[in-house]
């Protein structure tokens, strides 16, 4: 049976590949080794606006031809901690709200009228890594980014995630499914000495900016609320999206495979819809926008 944190992964994995784990880690992604890693990470931050940000193909692709164990980045695998227990269903959206602490949105616009509709709970969890700041260094150095370091207090400690419960909410219908997943976002205590701005403009410049533009973006950003989430700016099965009058990041489509999911915050609540069968991307966003 599938625990509450890999039921989540899980949904997450395709919307997520590309987004670092964490602040320091955002851009890493784009290294074939450390995806298996970061993605346990990906739904570990709390936040409050998410900026969505294209990587350039020629970025990926240099990031790809480093000569760089990605695994180093972490000191030990990522772990959970304690044993969360299995996602259990509950009927209706009165009792879910009770569960997870929060007022459940719906789903209000479908392809055609559902024909069921099942509520599942998954639980807390927690989770704690630590970054092996040397390896990081030497990523920066790689890429020749001389201007910005990382602090050694950075891997003095582990860095603690606390998730709290969220729910999934699956509606099936003629011909599809749509699975919405809910929750507020988790919080993260870091090292003691971390300076979320100095981490914040090492990622800008893993994701290519210069010198000049990194440091001038990182200044209009509060890095203790905000999370950049960067996207290849060539791939077309990617998308920014206005869900609810927030931006929001769509993945998927095809000619024969039409899954999507759809990704959007507000404030601390994250809200993700995936989307199987026959329910086109018009679909698709109107469904998410229908969320209330």
């Amino acid at each position: 049976m599938r625990t509450p944190t890999h039921s989540l992964l899980g949904a997450r994995r395709g919307l997520f590949a590309g987004l670092a784990a964490i602040v320091l880690l955002m851009s890493l992604l784009a290294l074939p080794p450390v995806r298996a890693a970061a993605d346990q990470l990906l739904q570990i931050f709390r936040v409050q606006k998410v900026m969505f940000m294209p990587i350039s193909p020629e970025r990926l692709d240099q990031l790809k031809r480093l000569n760089f164990d990605g695994k180093t980045l972490f000191v030990d695998k990522p772990k959970v901690i304690g044993h969360p227990a299995d996602p259990h269903a509950v009927a209706s959206a009165d009792e879910a709200s009770g569960a997870i602490g929060l007022p459940v949105a719906q789903t209000t616009v479908f392809p055609s009228a559902p024909t069921a509709t099942e509520y599942a709970v998954h639980d807390h969890a927690a989770m704690q890594f630590q970054v092996n700041v040397q390896a990081a260094r030497q990523l920066l150095g790689l890429l020749n980014i001389n201007d910005v370091t990382l602090p050694d207090s950075l891997g003095t400690q582990p860095i603690t995630v606390q998730a709290p419960a969220f729910l999934e909410t699956r509606y099936r219908g003629a011909g599809y499914s749509l699975t919405l997943y809910q929750g507020r976002s988790p919080t993260v205590t870091l090292p003691d000495g971390v300076d979320l701005a100095q981490l914040g403009t090492v990622g800008l410049r893993l994701l290519g900016m210069d010198e000049d533009q990194a440091k001038a973006m990182s200044r209009q950003i509060d890095w203790n609320s905000t999370l950049i989430f960067p996207f290849p700016s060539d791939i077309q099965d990617i998308r920014l999206v206005q869900i609810g009058g927030v931006e929001g990041l769509m993945v998927g489509g095809g000619r024969n495979d039409h899954r999507w999911q759809v990704y959007w915050q507000n404030g601390d609540r994250f809200s993700m819809l995936e989307g199987r069968g026959r329910i086109s991307d018009a679909e698709m966003i109107a469904a998410a926008a229908s969320v209330r």
